[in-house]
């Protein structure tokens, strides 16, 4: 026969999760959406273009409908992603247009 002694052990809780939290020096990750039209003017900086993305329906010829009748394959409707303007060159604006 075997003999088998116990030990009297107190349990204690483990610190929660938001008191683990506090103490660590995690730094928050901030994300940052950018519309279509924000992400293309910041591609077109990085080649050293000055350009400036536009706030979406704040210029006149964002408002124009574009769809054509006469080729059967084009779409009817396109929505409007946002318009670039840019600065010192020959062209003005780009206008970002996504078929439907």
């Amino acid at each position: 026969m075997r003999s088998v002694e116990h030990k009297t052990t107190h349990f204690t809780p483990a610190k929660s999760a938001k008191e683990e939290r506090n103490h660590e020096d995690i730094d928050p990750i901030i994300i940052k959406k950018l519309s279509a039209h924000e992400k293309m003017s910041e591609e077109i900086k990085q080649r050293q273009i000055d350009c400036e993305a536009l706030s979406l329906g704040s210029h006149p010829i964002e408002r124009k409908q574009y769809y054509s009748h006469t080729f059967s394959m084009s779409p009817k409707f396109v929505t409007n992603k946002g318009l670039i303007k840019i600065k010192g060159k020959n062209i003005d604006f780009i206008q970002l247009l996504q078929r439907n």
